[in-house]
């Protein structure tokens, strides 16, 4: 089976996945909404999130050390031997972006990512709990779908025309390296909308309106 094989059903994969996120999407809304029931419903699929974001940090790491042996090589190569690989240097180049891109997810869930922090580091934690929740809500989720769909033709086109390396002597796997993208894209919402839920469920534990309303009772939660 060739990409282009490949490539042609790919359009309607994205579509397909872009509107099965939908419900999901909304599960931080529906805790504080529905409070346990949804809390109920959303806790194993966090869980699951998890396991993947770190399975893509693992796979990140190993593609940080490919990446340093790599420069390392056309370093020794090129200063002490006088030669170049191109494909060695496109190599250098796909460990990076892969390592850059699938380490995201992982980084949001260590909450390891770059903060603009003005007001956050001072709140409490039903305070930083809302701050998430909005900027999931007006931020995160709304950039990541557009980039979601916007990534589908692009992959999709790679595919269709297994598109490679510019160079006659590179990789020919530009294709493969572009369908990173939407996975960078899915795992980071995906992501996103755990720590989401994880604000949701916060917020409905520590608001005495909801737990007197039959909210989450004190102390449970999403660890």
């Amino acid at each position: 089976m060739t990409p282009y094989d490949i490539g042609q059903p790919l359009g309607v994969f994205f579509t397909v996945m872009g509107f099965a996120l939908a419900p999901f999407l909304l599960l931080p809304i529906l805790i504080l909404a529905l409070g346990e029931d949804a809390a109920r419903v959303a806790r194993p699929a966090i869980d699951i999130i998890d396991r993947v974001s770190l399975a893509f940090e693992t796979f990140a790491r190993w593609c940080l050390l490919a990446m340093a042996f790599g420069m390392l090589a056309t370093v020794v190569l090129r200063y002490a031997f006088g030669q170049s690989f191109t494909k060695l240097a496109e190599g250098v180049l796909y460990a990076h972006a892969l390592g850059f891109l699938l380490a995201a997810p992982a980084a949001l869930l260590r909450d390891a990512h770059v903060r603009v922090d003005i007001f956050y580091g001072s709140l409490d934690e039903r305070g930083k709990a809302v701050i998430n929740l909005l900027g999931y809500a007006l931020f995160a989720a709304p950039v990541l779908v557009m980039l979601l769909f916007a990534a589908g033709p692009v992959v999709e086109l790679a595919w269709r025309i297994g598109e490679g390396s510019p160079e006659t002597d590179g990789l020919p796997l530009i294709f493969l390296l572009k369908t990173a993208i939407p996975v960078f894209a899915a795992g980071l919402l995906a992501q996103a909308t755990a720590q989401a839920c994880r604000a949701a469920i916060t917020i409905r534990r520590l608001a005495p309106a909801a737990t007197q309303a039959g909210g989450l009772p004190p102390g449970e939660g999403v660890a």
